[in-house]
């Protein structure tokens, strides 16, 4: 585990948490594969677990992924944002594999639980890359923009099928999202744009050789644009637990102002750039 990259360190988080800012009362949605019990998650930080496979109504993570993402977002000694809490909504199964009426039920269920437990953040560590997928007006798309009007942050990946231009995965490919690769994934970070006029992805994070958590206790290492999206969505929880009157398109803004160029990759792999926590609490 000597190499691995503890997210609170290499975000610069962990600086921000000596002062307070820790996510503290912030509700993040993870749409994933799921939730397994972990020391670094307690109980009493996750009030929702939503399964769409199976229908189980306790924790459990049976792929792995969910868990692992959760861990950098939100994990009590290497998350981003240690102290936020988590709905986690189980729309992946075993193998990995979810539809996209899997997704869309799990949309809908959050709308009409937004306001119940104040989600202000939705994770989406996962895409699809099929023919209907790939046209940014297909149905998954049409409901994640209605998550983004009902005022929640919508975090999705890129995708894995870099470097490609175009080669960004759905609900990534919604242009109302905040679409993140990974700065040190050249190899395989999915690439904008989605359109000529707009940048996809918005902005990159670490996504190689991540530590998050694991299924029955400790840490695992895992690479991908998947473990760059909870970067982002962590940080988001940081400015909201200080700013919390922002909305989510003053949110994605600040994003993007808050970030610098990545002098080894293309415009069309980095949008923005990486993301500067500290600027981005000082704007």
């Amino acid at each position: 585990m000597s190499s691995a990259k503890l997210p609170a360190t290499i975000s610069g988080a962990y600086r921000l948490h000596r002062r307070g800012i820790t996510g503290k009362n912030i509700t993040v949605a993870v749409m994933d594969s799921g939730l397994a019990a972990h020391p670094d998650l307690k109980l009493e930080r996750v009030p929702a677990f939503v399964d769409f496979i199976a229908g189980a109504g306790s924790l459990y993570d049976d792929y792995g992924h969910g868990t692992h993402v959760t861990g950098i977002l939100s994990s009590s000694v290497i998350g981003i944002a240690p102290e936020s809490r988590i709905v986690s909504l189980k729309v992946l199964d075993r193998y990995g594999n979810g539809s996209s009426e899997g997704f869309i039920r799990a949309i809908q269920w959050l709308l009409e639980k937004q306001q119940a437990y104040n989600i202000r953040i939705c994770n989406i560590s996962i895409g699809g890359n099929t023919p209907e997928l790939g046209r940014e007006d297909n149905p998954l798309n049409h409901w994640v923009e209605k998550l983004w009007a009902s005022g929640v942050i919508v975090c999705c990946s890129a995708g894995n099928n870099g470097p490609r231009p175009g080669s960004i995965t759905a609900p990534g490919n919604c242009r109302k999202v905040i679409t993140v690769g990974s700065y040190d994934g050249k190899h395989f970070s999915s690439a904008g744009p989605l359109l000529p006029y707009i940048t996809k992805p918005e902005l990159v994070a670490p996504g190689y050789h991540i530590l998050g958590t694991k299924p029955g206790g400790g840490y695992s290492i895992k690479n991908g644009t998947s473990m760059s999206v909870p970067f982002i969505s962590g940080a988001c929880a940081l400015l909201l637990q200080k700013m919390p009157q922002l909305t989510n398109d003053q949110v994605k803004i600040r994003l993007m102002e808050a970030s610098h160029t990545v002098p080894w990759l293309p415009y069309n792999m980095q949008g923005a750039g990486i993301l500067n926590l500290e600027r981005l609490l000082s704007l």
